[in-house]
């Protein structure tokens, strides 16, 4: 029998909302997933309105995945979730600013 998984998920758009707020979505699995795979099933089954970054280099170098993920900073191709489970994801805080709901501007890369 396939349990859910709980996520909140953090929402803003600043060219449509006046606040930021939090949205939940209950993700049927049969075992662990990424939260990355998680944000992409929510994309792909739920609400094609979420933001993310949806790539994965598989070798924490890109670090297109960081998020606050239960208020730690985590990478989302990596951090597992698990049926019964309830996770809060987040972006992280850039100075350059927020996009939209978990995107936000990189700082510039200095060489």
């Amino acid at each position: 029998m396939k349990q859910s998984i709980t996520a909140h998920i953090f929402r803003f758009d600043p060219d449509q909302d006046r606040e930021p707020h939090y949205q939940e979505y209950r993700v049927e699995a049969e075992g662990e997933v990424s939260v990355l795979m998680l944000l992409s099933r929510i994309y792909h089954e739920i609400d094609p309105t979420l933001g993310f970054r949806n790539y994965c280099c598989g070798l924490q170098m890109c670090r297109s995945c960081l998020m606050k993920i239960d208020h730690k900073t985590q990478f989302a191709c990596l951090t597992l979730v698990k049926p019964g489970d309830v996770v809060t994801v987040e972006p992280l805080t850039y100075p350059d600013g927020h996009i939209k709901d978990l995107v936000v501007r990189f700082p510039a890369a200095t060489h």
